[in-house]
């Protein structure tokens, strides 16, 4: 052995440590990593580890392979059969917030709006049906723009079996402050059900339509107190459900049709 020979330190030669062995170990490990990473970008692939039998430990492994293909730009197709596309993109619809915001490529085939997006109250089962309809406080009459919002909802959900709820809302500003809880009640049922006559009259079944009264508890716009933002919450929205006629239906019932 040579004189002075340190075993762990490349830069001293010995005939135990060669320096050519560490060059090739910096080859092999090199070798070994690119073949991991084509391994991870290689499409398709089903990787499946000992210890990610478990499910939830397969979906973090499945997320992680994902991770380190989108460090390589890769972008997940929502057509492919492959785990790792499917985990990358149901990772991102996890971490989709309400603060963050999309962009639309494709053309949307709604009614008209003058809303730049559809406001939800709550998460629900429920599709907004184009924009909603908007009114003048305390009163219940439709005006021609309203029913040409109308009849561009009534063209969408004609002949559909859907369940459509149309929900009828007041304001604080629709009556007097004196107005009691039931007269704010009534009047956004009678909004809801002035839509809905004038729905059934452009040929929507009336057995897929009901109505809700939703009184002054469903703002859009809360601490609203001039006339003009308040009006967003004197209004009528139309929703289409998950639930078709048959689901309500008892087939079992006895028809109360009288016999011809």
């Amino acid at each position: 052995m040579a004189k002075g020979c340190k075993k762990c330190d490349p830069h001293e030669l010995c005939e135990e440590c060669p320096e050519w062995i560490f060059t090739l170990a910096d080859l092999i490990m090199c070798m070994m990593g690119l073949f991991v990473i084509m391994w991870v970008l290689k499409p398709g692939g089903s990787p499946q580890t000992a210890a990610a039998q478990d499910p939830k430990d397969q979906q973090q492994w499945l997320e992680t392979v994902g991770e380190i293909r989108k460090g390589f730009g890769y972008v997940p197709d929502p057509g492919s059969s492959d785990p790792v596309d499917q985990a990358m993109i149901a990772k991102q619809m996890r971490l989709v917030g309400p603060g963050e915001k999309g962009t639309q490529k494709d053309p949307q085939d709604a009614a008209e709006g003058t809303d730049p997006q559809v406001q939800n109250i709550r998460p629900s089962k429920l599709a907004a049906v184009g924009t909603q309809i908007n009114f003048e406080p305390g009163e219940t009459i439709l005006d021609s723009e309203d029913k040409r919002r109308l009849d561009q909802i009534a063209d969408r959900i004609r002949g559909l079996r859907f369940i459509v709820i149309i929900k009828g809302h007041s304001s604080r500003d629709d009556l007097p402050e004196s107005a009691s809880s039931q007269a704010f009640m009534h009047l956004s049922i009678q909004r809801a059900q002035l839509a809905a006559e004038y729905l059934v009259e452009r040929g929507v079944a009336p057995e897929v339509l009901r109505v809700q009264g939703c009184s002054i508890f469903e703002p859009i716009r809360q601490n609203a107190y001039t006339r003009d933002l308040q009006s967003a919450n004197r209004r009528v929205d139309v929703f289409s459900t998950d639930l078709i006629i048959p689901d309500l239906q008892d087939p079992n019932r006895v028809s109360l049709t009288p016999p011809h």
